[in-house]
Parts: structure tokens; C-alpha cells; sequence
């Protein structure tokens, strides 16, 4: 878990930096000769498969999941202006060639496609990306009785529109970004008949316990029921990075006053 996250992290870090670069890119001149040279379906000579279509100045992938991305040729590079800015080293570009270099320094080999077939590809990844939206509220409820006092808490797991952008890489080490959305969950705690504690949760509130470069690419995705003890009722926050294994989980405490406190665990 720690290796997992650590590699994550200098994952992050990198995009960052490339970020930051590409403010500067809207600004150079670009080859308006090699963008138009490269419209049209693109697919990979090794294995004959779409790889991707570039209408305009949108590259999209052939992935279902990935999200258009502008581009810009500038020089010898091809830059992908994402979240991220990412660039690749052009090694060849013909009339229906196409071939680049990418961070794993492999040379993905691309030919244009005279097939119409192959258009069909792109089809199902151009719908609108509220298909990563959960669809559907959720809550969860808890009664307990701690020192005679009958304790009850509710979650509802509310989806939202907040999009989480994540780029990631691709077996050929291609950067793609994928759109997933973000949860509002509210809870609330009575004490007897009393309203303990009530109020909507989003990741924000975990701004000063996790990396500042790891938050905006997890989602608030479920709120557990730990106990009930003398310092109060406690949950579980779970934020996950989508489409991998890595977890951070947030310890929330409710205190006898209606106090919040919050602790990362240590996993």
C-alpha cells in the first residue's frame, strides 16, 4: 500500500510539473501543417486496432473511457493539453504515417485508416461523460446504546457533478484522461431525540490531513459506522483513487458536544 501510493505520488508530482509548463504552449506557434496532415482515424500498425481520431483540435482515444483532449504540434513534439500538458517526441509523420515516442521510450507506430469501419471505434467514448455518475443516492443508518444512551446515525452517499479528472498512462505509456464524479455525503447523529451533530461532507474537509497533489484526483466514495465509546460516534471516511486499489481512509469523531474531529488513519 505505501510502495503503491509513494509511486502514485511521483506520478502526480510529474503531471504537476508538466502542468505547469503549459500555459506557455498557448502562446508558441504551432505546425498548422503537421495538425492538418494528422485529421483523421489513426491505427496501430502492431496490432491493427483504432488507437485513436483527431478531428480538429481534438485528439480522442479509442479507449471507452477516455475523454477528447486538444493538442498542439509544435516543432518535433506532439503536446496533449489536458489537465495535464504531456508532450511526445514526433519520429516520423507522413500523409499515412504516423509514429512517436512515448515516456516508456517505446516507438508506437500509427497508419491512417481507409477503412470507415474503424470510425466506429470513437463512437461510444463521444457520449456524454455522465455515465461515470453513480446513479443512484445511498443510505446507511446505525442504532446503538452506549452508557444507556441510545445513539442513532445516518449517512446519505449523495452523487454530484464535481468531476474528478484523472490522467493516467496507457501499455504504451500514452497519457489519457478519464472523467469520473465526486460524492456529497451528509451525516447525521442524534443523541436520544436530540440532533447531535448534521452536515454535508465533501473531500474538501480533508484538505490539511492529505497530499495536496493526491486529493484532487480521489472521490469521497463511502462513510462507515466504526463505534460508539466516550469520545464520542465514529466513522470511517473513505477516499479512493478511481480504477486502482489505493484507498486513504479518514477517522471522524463525533464528540459528546457535537464537536467534529478528524484524524487520518495509518494504514
Amino acid at each position: 500500500m505505501r510502495t503503491t501510493s509513494y509511486i502514485l505520488v511521483l506520478l502526480l508530482v510529474f503531471f504537476a510539473s508538466c502542468r505547469q509548463g503549459g500555459s506557455r504552449l498557448l502562446h508558441m506557434s504551432e505546425d498548422k501543417v503537421a495538425k492538418q496532415l494528422l485529421q483523421g482515424v489513426w491505427v496501430d500498425d502492431a496490432s491493427d486496432m483504432p488507437f485513436f481520431l483527431v478531428a480538429g483540435d481534438s485528439l480522442l482515444y479509442a479507449d471507452q473511457d477516455a475523454t477528447p483532449m486538444a493538442f498542439k504540434i509544435i516543432r518535433d513534439s506532439i503536446y496533449l493539453l489536458g489537465i495535464d500538458t504531456i508532450s511526445y517526441k514526433i519520429e516520423r509523420q507522413g500523409e499515412n504515417t504516423f509514429w512517436i515516442r512515448t515516456d516508456t521510450d517505446d516507438i508506437v507506430k500509427l497508419y491512417r485508416s481507409e477503412d470507415a469501419v474503424n470510425e466506429y471505434a470513437f463512437s461510444s467514448n463521444q457520449k456524454t461523460d455522465e455515465v461515470n455518475v453513480v446513479q443512484e443516492k445511498m443510505q446507511k443508518d446505525s442504532i446503538i446504546v452506549y452508557d444507556g444512551v441510545r445513539y442513532r446515525g445516518y449517512v446519505f452517499i449523495n452523487p454530484s457533478k464535481y468531476k474528478v479528472i484523472r490522467t493516467s498512462l496507457d501499455d504504451n505509456g500514452m497519457a489519457i484522461e478519464r472523467v469520473y464524479y465526486d460524492n456529497i455525503i451528509h451525516i447525521c447523529v442524534y443523541e436520544g431525540a436530540h440532533e447531535l451533530y448534521g452536515r454535508d461532507i465533501d473531500k474538501k474537509l480533508f484538505a490539511n490531513y492529505m497530499d495536496a497533489e493526491v486529493l484532487p484526483v480521489t472521490i469521497l466514495s463511502d462513510m462507515d459506522f466504526i463505534e460508539v465509546d466516550a469520545e464520542g460516534y465514529h466513522y470511517r471516511a473513505i477516499l479512493t483513487i478511481p480504477d486502482s486499489s489505493v484507498t486513504y481512509n479518514m477517522s471522524l469523531t463525533i464528540s459528546p458536544q457535537g464537536q467534529l474531529q478528524i484524524a487520518p488513519e495509518e494504514s
